[in-house]
């Protein structure tokens, strides 16, 4: 029997190469985590040069301008989600004045409202509610800074 296979200084070899795959792959885990945290997507422009912000699987990106607001809806790996059936809110918050609009699907992954009430200033905060069709209520936060 040839036994040359097992080699100490092979088994060194691809123990110090599996080491080194493991040790990459636990180091880039925190990476990972962070990049789907809403703490990191508060720094990132959206596709459309909105705000992002996720809830469970899903990506929302809000943009607005005087009396338009849009939020695409998107999965994890930026794969647009139908918004067809899709119920959705928008309560606007402007120091002690505050109103809610629904938005209505538009597009394939679209939320859509014109209301000439909506003018974004600094400090007004946003709060979205997203049903998609069929699905529990989810809610996320905005803030204009």
């Amino acid at each position: 029997m040839n036994f040359s296979i097992l080699n100490p200084s092979h088994l060194a070899y691809a123990t110090r190469l599996l080491v080194g795959i493991f040790l990459i792959a636990l180091f880039s885990l925190p990476t990972l985590a962070r990049a789907h945290s809403n703490e990191y997507l508060a720094t990132v422009k959206g596709v459309h040069g909105g705000m992002l912000r996720m809830v469970e699987m899903y990506h929302f990106e809000l943009v607005m301008k005087d009396g338009e607001a849009h939020v695409w809806v998107t999965d994890h790996g930026d794969t647009p989600q139908s918004t067809k059936g899709a119920i959705a809110t928008l309560r606007v918050i402007n120091g002690n004045d505050a109103f809610s609009v629904t938005l209505k699907p538009t597009g394939s992954n679209e939320l859509m409202i014109r209301d000439a009430g909506i003018k974004p200033r600094k400090g007004t905060r946003l709060v979205l509610t997203v049903s998609m069709k069929g699905e529990a209520s989810l809610q996320t936060r905005f803030s204009l800074d």
